[in-house]
């Protein structure tokens, strides 16, 4: 079996990319030329649908995906291929949940047991909800493109449980910029998506949330809950290295001994940490710096907050050293970026 596809760590489960497989021999490109230099197989994939691809792979995966076809609606029009019986357990549980309110809950408590990528949360706001989506940070550039492949399978998914489904309510932030195949969403929502926002969100009408969903059958619920609740435990038990790594550093980016705070989470020491770092060719401090930088643009571009506050929530004491830090990361001040 190749290392690229793990039972012990990975970040998304097998079946997805076999679906991306599939989808793309029916468009002319061959599972060969789509795994390319990724350390994967075809028939790995298919065998084991349920075992985690490593992060490199999939990003490779990907890569080499808008490579081979640059359709700019391709994302899109690949999550629209992805129906409720695509992802597993979850999709059972979501539809045979008593409304979409109960269907949104088990997506937030258990997207974990599809991917390690990211972060889906449920959040009551006023007379609508929020599914709020963050970004680990391990997807880089593709991450608008993974986005469109859910909103894409997200818009299968309702048309298959309401024939009848409008989006009047719906509304939608990106925190990526507008690209041309966007006009897509703009079709569905008219004013109501906006782009370079700090976070990205779909906010739904409570009406909608409290609708029946058609295939209500509330031991098919449990069953398939009970079988989602067994996957959370393997999947929390077997996340990929550094994606708990990075989850754990953004709780840290203040503290002056993050290093050691993190360690301490992983049940090593710093040294034990520095040690497993070397192997992945990185090292804590380039971790660190990659982050605050992230976090850095971020909040400038879309916080209100002073630049001394920004420092000090990134752990710097002396607001001089960010600015110097920023300025070798970006190559202008913090000021100057906020200007732009």
């Amino acid at each position: 079996m190749a290392v690229a596809l793990q039972a012990s760590e990975g970040v998304l489960v097998a079946r997805y990319l076999q679906f991306m497989l599939d989808f793309m021999q029916k468009r002319g490109v061959s599972s060969q030329r789509l795994l390319a230099d990724t350390g994967l197989h075809a028939d790995e994939l298919r065998n084991h649908p349920d075992f985690l691809v490593s992060l490199p792979a999939l990003l490779r995966t990907i890569e080499n995906l808008h490579r081979l076809d640059t359709s700019p609606t391709l994302s899109l029009e690949l999550g629209a291929t992805l129906t409720i019986g695509s992802h597993g357990f979850l999709g059972y549980a979501v539809q045979a949940s008593p409304n979409l309110a109960e269907a949104l809950l088990l997506v937030n408590r258990y997207a974990l047991t599809r991917t390690q990528l990211m972060q889906i949360s449920f959040l009551p706001a006023g007379d609508s909800v929020t599914l709020e989506i963050t970004d680990h940070g391990l997807l880089g550039p593709w991450f608008p493109h993974v986005i469109e492949a859910m909103l894409g399978s997200f818009h299968a998914i309702t048309g298959e449980l309401f024939p009848d489904f409008t989006h009047e309510g719906l509304s939608m932030q990106f925190s990526f910029p507008e690209a041309p195949q966007h006009v897509l969403l703009r079709m569905l929502v008219q004013d109501r998506v906006q782009f370079d926002c700090a976070v990205t969100r779909i906010q739904f009408p409570l009406a909608l949330l409290a609708r029946p969903l058609p295939r209500s059958d509330a031991q098919l619920a449990a069953l398939a809950a009970a079988r989602c609740a067994e996957e959370l435990q393997r999947a929390e038990a077997r996340a990929d290295f550094l994606t708990r790594l990075r989850r754990l550093i953004q709780q840290h980016l203040a503290d002056a001994n993050a290093q050691e705070q993190v360690a301490a989470s992983l049940s090593m020491t710093a040294r034990t940490l520095h040690r497993r770092l070397l192997q992945e060719g990185l090292s804590f401090k380039q971790l660190l710096d990659d982050m605050r930088r992230n976090a850095a643009t971020s909040l400038l571009r879309h916080e209100s907050m002073t630049i001394g506050d920004i420092s000090a929530r990134l752990g710097y004491q002396d607001q001089a050293n960010f600015v110097r830090a920023f300025k070798r990361w970006t190559g202008i001040t913090p000021s100057q970026f906020r200007k732009h």
